[in-house]
């Protein structure tokens, strides 16, 4: 009989710590779901649309400027006697002779002839008479007497010339512009205007050997 009781309030305690256990989970259950509807969830991280470009700009690179080219100086011929003191232009060959359609009031240094720094027969050719009847630049090339003195300038090159022969050529004379040993220079210009024919039938020519090896 003793021990019958002492079984019976076994179970009842054990019964009553099952409760309350049970009742201990219940409490913290419900606990914890109150303090997560109390406490709001952190704000969710914002979404950034990919936007993907259209249409984007090539990106050059900068890069230093190239040096410019310093353009050749013109050369300039001077002539005191004649008046004459004008730049001279390149003239080309065309075909059998030199095209000067484009010489204008320049003078033209004739392809194939000598030039500055190198010893030879440099060939210069200018209109007497422009296309309109005013004068030329080799206009008063006539007056041009032996000794007199004509200049080739080109930047800080500098050949000093003096007049040896003034003549008059036909015009398919040309062995007025044949190489020489000698620095010289030979100035061109037509002469005799035939109104019938329309045509020049002579040449000046202006021969002149260089005096002095300045440069």
């Amino acid at each position: 009989m003793y021990r019958r009781r002492v079984a019976y309030r076994s179970r009842g305690s054990g019964s009553a710590f099952a409760r309350l256990l049970l009742l201990g989970i219940l409490l913290g259950t419900g606990f914890l779901a109150f303090d997560r509807l109390r406490t709001p969830p952190p704000p969710a991280a914002p979404i950034i649309p990919t936007l993907v470009p259209t249409n984007v700009p090539t990106v050059v690179p900068t890069l230093p400027p190239l040096p410019t080219a310093t353009p050749p100086p013109t050369a300039i011929l001077q002539a005191p006697t004649a008046g004459i003191n004008a730049p001279v232009i390149a003239v080309y060959l065309d075909g059998a002779s030199w095209d000067v359609s484009a010489l204008g009031r320049k003078i033209g240094h004739l392809e194939g002839t000598g030039w500055l720094g190198k010893t030879g027969n440099i060939g210069l050719a200018a209109h007497a008479e422009m296309a309109d009847g005013s004068p030329g630049i080799f206009a008063r090339i006539d007056q041009v007497r032996d000794g007199d003195p004509i200049i080739l300038r080109m930047g800080e090159v500098q050949q000093l010339y003096t007049v040896t022969e003034v003549k008059w050529v036909q015009p398919d004379d040309m062995s007025i512009l044949s190489p020489t040993a000698t620095d010289t220079l030979t100035l061109i210009t037509c002469d005799d205007y035939n109104f019938i024919q329309n045509t020049y039938r002579e040449r000046i020519v202006v021969i002149a050997k260089r005096i002095d090896s300045q440069s």
